[in-house]
């Protein structure tokens, strides 16, 4: 036993000092060294101190055995991060293969995919694309090529899937950028920090990334966006994620401008495992909350169109405590709501809606094959629509009200910005043609015609998940005019009003309501 427990630690020796730093901050590898530790040893004694009450145990045997457990699982992590954070190569041609391979399902299965760009514009891009390709591409480079090429198309929709580095588990490792960005006009700043150490002073402004100033840093990762307006961008541009993919998942040399400061800083700098990991506890909320504000003012806290079941009993039970609390002004808050299920706006339209509504006033769907090998148009005539055929239907009929006790009678205020996407796009659209309440905050990041329901592939060659939308929406009283839905009262948070910790959207509409009470 004291043989392998000897090799176990020698192993594990040189794999902190050799193997990890080439993959993991420093940060990271103490942390995977005292987890084991602390998991393995703690439990042991725990469980051995136990048994010592009622017989005599041998410590040293045991304690042993912990050490070598815990050797085995660190060995286990390090031949995960090894694998996840090991370049993989593609051939040039099988790169430029895929290329083609995607453009031709898309524009198969797209209604019309050059609807922001010619065909020529996107071919001539395209190739000059393929050209910058080296003999040998990693995965990243490949990845980064297809966001680039097909965030020509602006649509949202429409592109590469989030690929991390091939696999699922390489993000956590990957060096990424440890804040979190927020863009105002062509500037830089910071409002989250994700590391213990390095820490950039929530408020600073961003001057330069790797000696590129701000603006030009913006122009490039823009590159790698596909997005319908600025709004819808810029809450993308905030990812850490993104501009660690913009940076080859390399270190950063960020100069910055502290808040109340002339003087510029200059760091290098870049998260880790342990930084990931708290970008990810910071940024998962719940999806969807309700709570009565001071003033009887009722406020539900809408980010994700997920879960139906789930959220049938959520609007239940709240309709049912706004009833019974005598709430007579109620906020819904969908700022942050990218979308997801539909049928959520359609359920909660049954419990705030004076009409009866619809979500669309018509839909263009694109005939494919593609899509229907997937059944996803079973309901359609093939026999009349071929593929290549745009099939068109208009949605005249309302979705009637139904009987419902808990129906909300009093005033209801939508809050929106530019993270409000896709379905949560589609419910404001209806929320404001079917005069459900009044509408405030800045333009929705969805447009008001757009594209949407996905098809999904793979890529044969480098295996990446592509996807492109096969419908074109018209939302309830939608204007193709490229814009989003432009609230009531138009009102935004700026960056020091973020910084402050002040609401100015939520403010603004619990005035408004005071005024209207009185």
């Amino acid at each position: 036993m004291k043989k392998v427990v000897s090799i176990s630690l020698i192993a594990t020796l040189i794999l902190y000092l050799f193997l990890l730093p080439r993959y993991l901050l420093i940060d990271d590898v103490v942390a995977l060294y005292i987890f084991p530790v602390v998991l393995f040893g703690g439990i042991s004694t725990i469980i051995y101190g136990v048994k010592r009450i009622f017989k005599q145990v041998s410590y040293g045997r045991r304690i042993q055995r912990s050490l070598v457990v815990a050797c085995a699982f660190q060995l286990l992590m390090a031949g995960l991060v090894s694998w996840s954070l090991t370049p993989r190569y593609f051939a040039r041609e099988k790169v430029v293969a895929d290329i083609d391979y995607a453009v031709r399902v898309m524009e198969d299965v797209h209604p019309n995919l050059y609807a922001t760009i010619s065909k020529k514009e996107f071919d001539a891009a395209t190739d000059s694309l393929k050209r910058t390709l080296p003999v040998k591409v990693s995965h990243v480079e490949a990845y980064k090529i297809l966001r680039k090429v097909f965030a020509q198309i602006r649509d949202g929709h429409t592109g590469a899937g989030w690929n991390f580095s091939y696999n699922p588990f390489s993000i956590l490792f990957r060096k990424t950028l440890p804040y979190r960005l927020a863009v105002e006009g062509n500037r830089l700043f910071v409002v989250q920090n994700n590391f213990y150490r390095k820490n950039i002073p929530i408020g600073s402004e961003i001057l330069k990334i790797n000696g590129h100033p701000a603006d030009q840093c913006i122009r490039q990762i823009s590159k790698l966006i596909s997005y319908e307006n600025t709004p819808f961008r810029n809450d993308l541009l905030s990812s850490p994620g993104l501009w660690a993919l913009w940076n080859n998942f390399h270190d950063f040399e960020i100069t910055y401008k502290p808040v109340g400061s002339d003087i510029p800083r200059t760091i290098r700098t870049s998260g880790g495992l342990i930084s990931n990991l708290m970008a990810l506890r910071k940024n998962i909320g719940t999806d969807y909350t309700f709570r009565v504000l001071p003033g009887n003012i009722g406020l539900i806290n809408f980010n994700h169109f997920r879960h139906p079941e789930k959220f049938k009993v959520f609007l239940d039970s709240t309709f049912r405590s706004i009833r019974d609390k005598n709430v007579t002004d109620l906020i819904i808050d969908i700022r942050r709501n990218g979308g997801g299920n539909s049928m959520l706006g359609n359920e909660l339209m049954q419990y705030i809606s004076p009409n009866s509504f619809r979500m669309t006033d018509s839909i263009q769907i694109k005939i494919s094959n593609e899509v229907m090998e997937r059944n996803q148009l079973a309901w359609i005539d093939t026999a009349q629509y071929k593929p290549g055929m745009v099939y068109h239907y208009r949605d005249t009929s309302n979705i009637k009200l139904r009987q419902n006790p808990l129906r909300f009678s009093g005033n209801t205020y939508l809050l929106i910005g530019g993270k409000t996407y896709s379905s949560a796009t589609l419910f404001t659209s209806a929320f404001q043609c079917f005069h459900a309440g009044k509408i405030i905050g800045t333009e929705t990041g969805g447009l008001t015609v757009c594209y949407g329901d996905v098809y999904t592939f793979l890529l044969p060659n480098t295996k990446y998940n592509m996807r492109v939308s096969y419908k074109k929406f018209f939302n309830a009283g939608g204007i193709d005019n490229g814009r989003g839905i432009i609230p009531d009262y138009v009102v935004g948070n700026s960056f020091e009003d973020d910084r402050r910790g002040i609401d100015r959207v939520m403010e603004y509409t619990v005035q408004l309501i005071e005024q209207r009470r009185n």
